[in-house]
């Protein structure tokens, strides 16, 4: 309760100056008292579907408490990953919310705010698999099939780091596990944290995840690059997330503790999604 109205006096005193303008994304919001993000639902702990429907995570405790912190009624839309940016470009959602690495690339046509975390990519197979990886070198060379998802650094990271390696893209990282429990491919390439919920989820099935990062990755909001308000005050936000200890506190929740992950369906749940 504290922390909450630590936020809502920040956001309400905050000192906007002038030459700061609101842009279209700003006048929406305003007139529509809603904030729209979007955002995959397939990728824990950032966001994942439980059995009830609801959408949870680390990314989706941001955006309630964003929205709540500005009095408006937040609306989820969930869409496939390389959807989200295409989405915040367009107009058809405000903000994007889904683990998404910061990149130059991205940049050209998104605006981004924080990093608000870091992640990076690990490989998630059997056990006997992973166990042999006892080396970058080893891993350059290996032949086996991977799953990663399309448009993801995911993606980039099979291409590059792993070249002799036959890559199958997918459109959600769901669809990525389920050929991975399906013996359909060898391994997924992944953010370490979904690989390691993964590993957690299904201890029947003997997975691994390669211990330690392959890759730095910032963590960030994505946002129009048109709307100097609204990315001024998403900045704002995240400081006071972090000055009063709730971001860490969420860090805490989503990735240091499993409690949660009892609330998400087991892959019979996704056994007639289309591959």
């Amino acid at each position: 309760m504290l922390h909450k109205l630590l936020l809502l006096i920040t956001l309400s005193c905050l000192v906007i100056p002038q030459t700061i303008l609101a842009g279209a994304v700003t006048e929406r919001i305003k007139l529509s008292q809603t904030l729209v993000v979007g955002t995959t639902g397939d990728f824990p702990p950032f966001a994942a579907n439980t059995t009830q429907g609801k959408i949870i995570g680390f990314d989706i405790d941001l955006a309630h408490k964003l929205a709540n912190g500005l009095g408006l009624t937040l609306q989820l839309k969930q869409m496939e990953f390389a959807k989200l940016l295409p989405a915040v470009k367009d107009g058809s959602i405000d903000i994007a919310l889904s683990g998404i690495t910061m990149m130059p690339s991205r940049n050209l046509d998104v605006a981004f705010v924080g990093p608000y975390t870091t992640s990076g990519q690990s490989l998630l197979g059997k056990e006997q698999i992973i166990s042999a990886i006892t080396s970058n070198e080893e891993l350059a060379g290996a032949t086996f099939k991977i799953a990663a998802l399309k448009g993801s650094t995911s993606e980039k990271a099979a291409r590059e780091g792993i070249p002799h390696a036959k890559v199958t893209l997918t459109a959600t990282h769901d669809q990525s596990l389920i050929l991975l429990l399906k013996g359909e491919v060898d391994a997924i390439l992944a953010d370490f944290p979904f690989c390691k919920v993964a590993e957690f989820r299904y201890p029947q099935h003997n997975l691994k995840a390669l211990e330690g990062a392959l890759t730095f990755e910032p963590i960030g909001i994505a946002i129009s690059g048109d709307d100097p308000l609204l990315q001024n005050l998403i900045q704002n936000f995240l400081i006071v997330m972090e000055g009063s200890g709730t971001l860490e506190k969420l860090k805490k929740k989503w990735f240091k503790s499993n409690d949660w992950i009892k609330a998400l369906p087991d892959m019979d749940f996704f056994k007639n999604l289309e591959q």
